[in-house]
């Protein structure tokens, strides 16, 4: 069984693409994933659009989501309705925009938790090169800007950027039909 699947390809990126360029500003005002030096994530960059609004958190970390600031500078929501429909989701949860600079990793991990078990992770492949991939133990997948593809967190995975330009992709959590 595979852990990747590629959706679609030729989505239009390029208005969020330009935006982050105008918004530098946004990458890393959370650092809770990349500052920790065991975490897979260290030193990658993050703009957290969406995630838990902590006056909703529970016990065992359920939650709803709330937009964060970036999301009112940033079209992230003329990507994420859109295929939240094509998805057919019910709920939607995080909306996390990740950065791997050139010659970076995202160390192999899985990701715990009820948010990670909670809803499927799609993710809009925004600035990426063919020297990338997303990877699963047998499987790689190497995107271009504008695919998107589903893959499953709960299996160690890893990413690669032996490019000489930024991997950029944005993951939208949405809980679906299938769950």
């Amino acid at each position: 069984m595979s852990h990747i699947k590629l959706l679609w390809q030729g989505l239009n990126v390029a208005p969020l693409r330009a935006a982050l360029a105008e918004h530098p500003e946004l990458w890393d005002q959370r650092t809770e994933r990349t500052a920790p030096e065991g975490s897979p994530h260290h030193g990658l960059s993050d703009i957290w659009a969406r995630f838990a609004d902590p006056a909703t958190m529970q016990a065992d970390g359920a939650h709803d989501s709330v937009w964060y600031r970036p999301a009112d500078v940033l079209p992230v929501r003329d990507i994420v309705f859109p295929l939240m429909a094509a998805v057919r989701g019910e709920r939607l949860g995080g909306v996390l925009i990740t950065r791997i600079k050139p010659g970076q990793v995202c160390k192999p991990h899985t990701d715990p938790g009820w948010h990670a078990r909670y809803y499927d992770k799609f993710a809009v492949q925004i600035e990426a090169a063919p020297e990338q991939a997303f990877h699963f133990e047998g499987e790689s997948l190497v995107t271009c800007p504008g695919d998107v593809f589903w893959f499953d967190n709960a299996y160690t995975h890893w990413v690669t950027n032996d490019s000489q330009r930024d991997r950029i992709t944005m993951i939208v959590c949405i809980r679906t039909e299938r769950n």
